[in-house]
């Protein structure tokens, strides 16, 4: 193959072209929807013809539309590797399909959607798609990523009602498009704004169904289940049930409507939905199928008429078990969901009819005025199921209970009677609020531009909570961070604390410390406790730890900076571990470490442990086992780069980070390297620099100040901040910006002379405002595949807190 023939990339494949044609025809013919003009030298102007006859080595071709360039060098391997493989497997695949042999369809079922997928986003108009979702990209970038997405709707596909419909009966026939693979829903019209170019309506959508037509006389269409046997939906914009990009599906390979020929009519119908979709050109064996819209009359949404099924339904549906050789089992119902936790999660009785000051129906701690109410109904936070606030305070409770706390246990008897039986109930409470089939992104708080939300990149520890994150909350109005209890169900079993939980007593004890203090600040709604995205789902989770694999690969471990050295948490969780040995394991120890220590002052030694024991809330008032079976997991758990800005975007916040490690990694990998912030913002940053920020380190006393409204004003200029730099145009001047800040600076640092000094822990603001915002292609395809998001969502700019700390040992201040 020569270069020339290798730039001109076919981006609907001529094999698949030459399925349109008829009987012993050639050529195709072949309507510019848009033609270009030739201008006149008197200015007038003339359209090219529109319509032509061609070979389809000349239809649906654009050069270099795959091709990468490094320098003088052209790379054409996607065209090459990707594609060829691609289409030589779905030339077979659509043949299956079309002929309906069920051995072969079965053979060839991947390859089929594989091609499907593919055939969706290699077009100009899914190339556009992508542009659009990401902002700018490179021809590199746009290559890697629509090869990422490829895969994106493949299970909701195999989830559907699948029919092929034939127009062997119809004097018309199919056209191809420039886009074959067409998205239509009733309830968008083509001339929305949600199907503008190059828009379609979300597949995801309950109404929504994918038309393909494999040749001029077969066409698949698929279904939503739940859309084809409730087709008087109230909604069909609110996203099917178990709505998700990838994850695990299990479908019947031979499950296929194939009995029904359409009239002349339908088969204009499904011409014209096509003609209206495509970007520029559409192709037929007839010239005169080329004009629909000439003979079809009907509304837009009567197009639902030709393509719902009509029959034969008891193909799709019901539940499957399956049955292992390890004696494993599973199961999907017909959503594809793996177990029926769901049933749980479902609201009772949701909400409806709810007046502007009643609480919200998405569970909320606010009126409906001051959360849902300006938001379409596709764009809230589900108010089906229970929401993330109502989760987090559900498990309170199960904790407390499972403790005892409800039944008037002590801290000192939940730290003295702490059960491996306790902590597995823990564990299995957590994940049955987080099964498999959830929907993390649709419960999260939606941004708001009245709220000005920080996701914390940091452990989330109650030894450091009050530090850098409740004493934080006056200064902002919330604040999202990454639940510490893990998902043991996802778990290997040696490691899962639901499967092993001796190992987890210590770490489950300081978990169940931060969730109660923790508490009240949750049911207020100023702390969103996150479960990490990537446990929640695991394709999710698979691609963040590829990603976060590449990303550091060949990387030095960071040096680790601020709060979390200074309180050196690992050196405080190995000294209860000695404080928890059995008494001869200690004496052991001492005498190890202290040879010529006598037996009182041994007795000293061990009556001390005791007595640091006892004062330390963190500790187990328990003898651990000896050697493995007492070992116990430190886990520290903070969220990643990636996930941090994954929530980040999803609630519309800002970043606040402690750490110099956390810092140096977000400045470096989600942000062009070495970016300097915005110079335009300089005085901002100055003006924040000179503010020390007095952070309360009792977590009652910021609970009191809260509740009476004492907040700085501060918080509404950092919120104001986050708003001039997204919307420059409604913003405020950086430089009257500043001079605010610098006047209520008095007012923030007197704030925490009323309280006991020691009680507060001061520090100043380092502020970065990247001039594109916080991003990352990345993680813009997270929001892309697991959230639904078409619209880069940068984060506006991100906060270190640098701490007025002592010095270290070597002298230097940890910062």
């Amino acid at each position: 193959m020569t270069d020339q023939q290798t730039r001109n990339n076919h981006y609907v494949p001529q094999w698949y072209q030459r399925g349109f044609l008829a009987p012993g025809q050639s050529r195709l013919f072949h309507l510019n929807l848009a033609p270009d003009c030739n201008t006149l030298p008197d200015g007038r102007q003339v359209p090219h013809h529109a319509l032509r006859e061609s070979v389809t080595k000349k239809c649906f071709v654009e050069f270099d539309l795959y091709t990468t360039h490094f320098g003088p060098i052209v790379n054409d391997d996607v065209e090459k590797y990707l594609f060829g493989a691609i289409d030589d497997q779905g030339a077979i695949a659509l043949r299956a399909f079309a002929l309906g042999n069920h051995a072969d369809v079965h053979e060839s079922f991947q390859d089929f959607f594989e091609h499907m997928a593919a055939q969706k986003l290699r077009t100009p108009k899914g190339l556009d798609w992508i542009r659009s979702c990401y902002g700018a990209l490179g021809q590199v970038d746009l290559m890697v990523e629509m090869q990422a997405l490829r895969w994106m709707h493949c299970t909701m596909w195999v989830e559907g009602v699948r029919e092929i419909v034939s127009a062997h009966d119809s004097d018309v026939k199919f056209i191809l498009t420039d886009h074959p693979v067409t998205v239509y829903n009733a309830a968008v019209d083509a001339t929305s704004e949600q199907c503008a170019y190059p828009h379609d309506p979300m597949v995801a959508a309950v109404g929504s169904q994918t038309v393909f037509a494999l040749d001029a006389n077969t066409c698949l269409i698929l279904t939503h289940l739940e859309y084809a046997k409730e087709p008087d939906q109230p909604d069909l914009i609110r996203l099917r049930t178990n709505a998700r990009h990838l994850g695990v599906g299990m479908a019947r390979t031979d499950a296929f409507i194939r009995d029904r020929r359409l009239n002349r009519e339908e088969v204009i119908a499904i011409n014209h939905l096509l003609k209206s979709r495509a970007k520029r050109y559409i192709a037929a064996a007839d010239k005169t199928w080329l004009y629909p819209e000439l003979e079809f009359k009907g509304a837009w949404a009567q197009i639902a008429n030709v393509l719902l099924p009509k029959d034969n339904l008891w193909h799709f549906g019901g539940e499957i078990y399956i049955g292992y050789k390890d004696g494993t089992s599973g199961y999907w119902d017909e959503h594809g969901r793996t177990s029926k936790v769901h049933e749980f999660l479902t609201r009772e009785s949701p909400r409806k009819n709810i007046g502007a000051n009643d609480f919200c129906g998405c569970g909320s701690a606010y009126a409906f005025k001051d959360c849902c109410q300006q938001l379409p109904s596709g764009e809230r936070p589900s108010w089906e199921v229970y929401g993330l606030r109502e989760r987090n305070l559900k498990f309170c409770n199960a904790v407390k209970g499972i403790l005892g706390l409800f039944d008037g246990a002590s801290w000192e008897d939940v730290r003295r009677n702490l059960s491996d039986e306790q902590v597995k109930r823990i564990h299995r409470a957590f994940a049955g609020l987080w099964p498999e089939d959830t929907d993390l992104a649709s419960l999260l708080p939606r941004p708001n531009p009245k709220v000005l939300r920080s996701v914390y990149i940091g452990v989330s520890d109650p030894r450091t909570i009050e530090a850098t994150v409740l004493g934080w909350l006056p200064f902002v109005d919330e604040i999202v961070l990454v639940n510490p209890f893990f998902l043991g169900t996802r778990m290997k079993p040696e490691l899962s604390p639901i499967e092993s939980p001796a190992g987890h007593k210590m770490q489950t004890l300081k978990n169940v410390m931060l969730l109660l203090v923790l508490e009240p600040f949750i049911r207020d709604g100023l702390v969103h406790l996150v479960p990490d995205p990537g446990e929640v789902s695991a394709p999710l989770g698979q691609h963040v730890q590829d990603v976060l694999t590449r990303r550091t690969d060949g990387q030095k471990p960071p040096k680790i900076g601020g709060l979390y050295r200074f309180l050196k948490l690992p050196e405080e969780d190995a000294q209860r571990l000695i404080w928890m040995l059995p008494e001869a394991y200690q004496r052991r120890l001492i005498a190890n470490h202290r040879p010529k220590a006598d037996s009182k002052m041994t007795d000293q030694i061990i009556a001390d442990f005791k007595r640091q024991a006892e004062a330390d809330p963190f500790t187990l008032l328990q003898p651990l086992p000896v050697g493995r079976a007492g070992a116990q997991f430190q886990i520290r758990k903070e969220l990643s780069l990636e996930a941090a800005l994954y929530l980040a975007a999803l609630t519309g916040s800002i970043i606040h980070v402690d750490t110099e490690a956390n810092w140096s990694q977000l400045l470096m990998h989600a942000q062009p390297g070495g970016t300097q912030s915005q110079s335009t913002w300089e005085p901002v940053r100055r003006a924040l620099r000179e503010i020390s920020f007095p952070l309360e380190l009792n977590s009652q006393r910021v609970k009191e100040r809260i509740d009476r409204d004492d907040r700085p004003p501060i918080r509404t200029l950092l919120r104001r901040l986050a708003k001039s730099i997204s919307s420059p145009e409604d913003g405020s001047d950086p430089s009257v910006l500043s001079k605010q800040m610098r006047q209520v600076r008095g007012k923030a640092e007197r704030t925490g002379k009323r309280a006991c000094d020691s009680a507060l822990l001061h520090a100043r603001l380092e502020l970065h405002v990247p001039p594109a915002g916080f991003a990352r292609h990345e993680v813009q395809r997270l929001l892309v595949m697991f959230a639904g998001v078409t619209q880069p969502r940068p984060i506006p700019y991100a906060l270190r807190l640098v701490f007025d700390e002592p010095e270290d040992d070597s002298g230097q201040r940890t910062t």
